[in-house]
């Protein structure tokens, strides 16, 4: 797999593992420092984002994932994520959301890891 395939798979492992509340695959793809800013402007650490996936405070049912673009310069890359998405966030009703995610990857120590998410509706 080239870097480019490697990127794109940790998008949709990402958007996966948060579905299946797979705490240990989150753990192996987020950066210690990964940060996620919600539409909303609120900003989780790794480990409040896992928690909040873990408690069902952040519920995810089902992705469909339109487009996946990956922009790499040496050891970073960026992903553009454009994604229907089917949550309940924070006890919202449970409905479709067209999320954008603007994702940043960084290579560490030879492993690309989700340095940070940022979220929008597209």
């Amino acid at each position: 797999m080239n870097d480019t395939e490697i990127i794109k798979k940790l998008y949709l492992d990402l958007c996966e593992a948060s579905i299946n509340k797979d705490i240990d695959k989150l753990n192996d793809i987020l950066s210690d420092d990964y940060v996620l800013v919600h539409m909303t402007g609120m900003n989780q650490t790794k480990e409040d984002y896992i928690n909040s996936v873990k408690s069902g405070e952040l519920k995810y049912y089902e992705s469909v994932h339109e487009s996946i673009d990956v922009t790499i310069d040496n050891n970073t890359a960026t992903i553009i994520g454009k994604t229907k998405t089917l949550a309940s966030p924070f006890g919202m009703n449970k409905s479709w959301w067209r999320l954008r995610q603007d994702v940043e990857a960084r290579k560490i120590d030879g492993k690309w890891l989700i340095t940070s998410s940022k979220a929008s509706t597209y």
